[in-house]
């Protein structure tokens, strides 16, 4: 494997001497300008810039510039004895970190701390280039452009008392989004989440809305309920396409008028709680199979989030994975693992129907099961959970196999060879992705042809590599 490209700028220093012993391969580039005009034999994992003490604008453009041209690599910056307002000023710009000793030991260790850190993601740059906002909204982590713009419209409401419905497949982080939502909201009142579907049929508006003493048999004394418990703050109610149609209708009177009577009661409370709504069903079909109020609907989905799965945002796979792996690690206070290309490939490659809830388990299960050699991808099918029924969102559309039966003699050898060629091509990279289980790595290597040849004959052919998968 090869080392990772580090590259330096370093104002009168030669760089070499300490910095000369990491293990990486570094690039020294006498002027900072040529940072962003130099074509490096392969996308760098680090930029290290010498701050200039006279030009703090000027180094603060640099970093901007830096990271809108290669957004996925780090920026270190060296500001020996800096100001905290400069500091704060690099770190808006986006710097990684700022390493404020003068000594070039000090900055190899922090060169070396962020290799460390860098480790679980060493194919990062495979993926499409995202813009770069960071990673971190709320509790939530993301480099990907539609997870920004919802992170953004969620920023924009929170103040509001608008309805929010999120919808978004199960373990996308859709509670994750309605806690990020109440704690911008800046609602004096708590967050209370309710899961309508774990809520006997029986039961849901005595848990929801309370109920008096009596009112039911079991009912031995007065309780409050959930919507009570939220209120001046959140409610948030998870798969609300499970509630129950009477409890639909108290929800919308209680939407309607911003009062509630508990089960049992002749007296009205006022209430000011916010609702945030989840669903992994479409609201829209069940309101036109009748399974859902058509009212309550357009009450509810006033402003919509939608959460796109994980399969459709493969940029933040390896950002999670990471995360999870290091974080788990030092939970359990054991060594975090080591991965091959074909493992990163294999978890790339995964639908994961389960989404972050899913990539988190199996991250847990690979720290605390893992071995000491590097991780490769028959290791990925080991450790993955294989019950959970894959169902991919898109399937190509195979092609059919014809055979030329005849020769035709108007037709030249080359033009009679080609379809011939071609369907043994097919059969024959089909043939393989069954032997690997549709691992494209270890297909391109044993077939002695590119990643991305075989990827792109794949897409010629029409061949969808999840059906080998078993």
């Amino acid at each position: 494997m090869q080392k990772p490209l580090i590259v330096c700028c370093l104002q009168g220093r030669s760089s070499k001497g300490v910095l000369q012993t990491l293990d990486c391969e570094l690039l020294r580039l006498p002027a900072a300008e040529q940072l962003l005009t130099t074509e490096y034999p392969r996308p760098p994992r680090l930029f290290v810039l010498q701050a200039l003490p006279q030009d703090h604008d000027a180094t603060r453009a640099l970093i901007v510039s830096l990271r809108s041209q290669w957004p996925l690599t780090d920026v270190l910056v060296w500001a020996p004895q800096a100001e905290g307002g400069t500091v704060r000023t690099y770190f808006q710009a986006g710097a990684h970190d700022v390493v404020l000793q003068r000594q070039e030991s000090k900055l190899a260790d922090v060169i070396t701390a962020t290799l460390e850190n860098q480790k679980f993601l060493p194919r990062m740059h495979d993926l499409t280039r995202q813009r770069s906002k960071g990673a971190r909204f709320e509790s939530m982590l993301s480099r990907s452009t539609e997870m920004w713009d919802l992170f953004e419209l969620c920023t924009r409401v929170a103040p509001t008392d608008a309805t929010v419905l999120i919808v978004g497949e199960t373990g996308t982080g859709k509670e994750l989004l309605a806690r990020a939502v109440h704690r911008r909201s800046e609602r004096e009142g708590r967050f209370v989440a309710a899961n309508c579907a774990s809520i006997p049929a029986d039961l849901i508006n005595s848990e929801l809305f309370g109920h008096e003493k009596g009112a039911f048999t079991g009912a031995d004394r007065a309780k409050k309920g959930l919507v009570m418990h939220a209120n001046k703050g959140t409610l948030f109610l998870d798969e609300i396409g499970d509630m129950p149609p009477e409890a639909q209708q108290c929800l919308l009177r209680m939407l309607q008028e911003k009062r509630i009577r508990p089960v049992g009661s002749q007296v009205e409370a006022d209430i000011d709680v916010r609702i945030v709504a989840a669903t992994n069903v479409l609201l829209d079909e069940a309101v036109r199979d009748g399974k859902f109020r058509e009212d309550l609907f357009y009450r509810l989905d006033v402003i919509r989030v939608n959460v796109p799965p994980l399969r459709q945002r493969p940029e933040d796979v390896f950002l999670l994975f990471g995360h999870f792996t290091k974080r788990l690690a030092k939970h359990y206070g054991l060594e975090p693992p080591t991965f091959t290309d074909s493992f990163l490939d294999a978890l790339l490659e995964y639908e994961w129907p389960g989404n972050v809830r899913q990539l988190e388990n199996f991250s847990e299960r690979l720290v605390l099961e893992r071995t000491q050699s590097a991780l490769t991808a028959r290791d990925f099918d080991k450790l993955r959970n294989t019950n959970l029924v894959e169902t991919p969102q898109v399937r190509e559309h195979n092609k059919q196999s014809v055979w030329r039966k005849s020769v035709d003699p108007a037709l030249s050898l080359q033009e009679n060879l080609d379809p011939v060629m071609e369907e043994l091509e097919r059969e024959y990279l089909q043939a393989k992705l069954k032997l690997h289980a549709g691992r494209v790595s270890e297909t391109a290597e044993e077939a002695g042809i590119s990643r991305r040849t075989l990827l792109r004959k794949m897409k010629q052919y029409g061949i969808d590599k999840q059906k080998f998968k078993s």
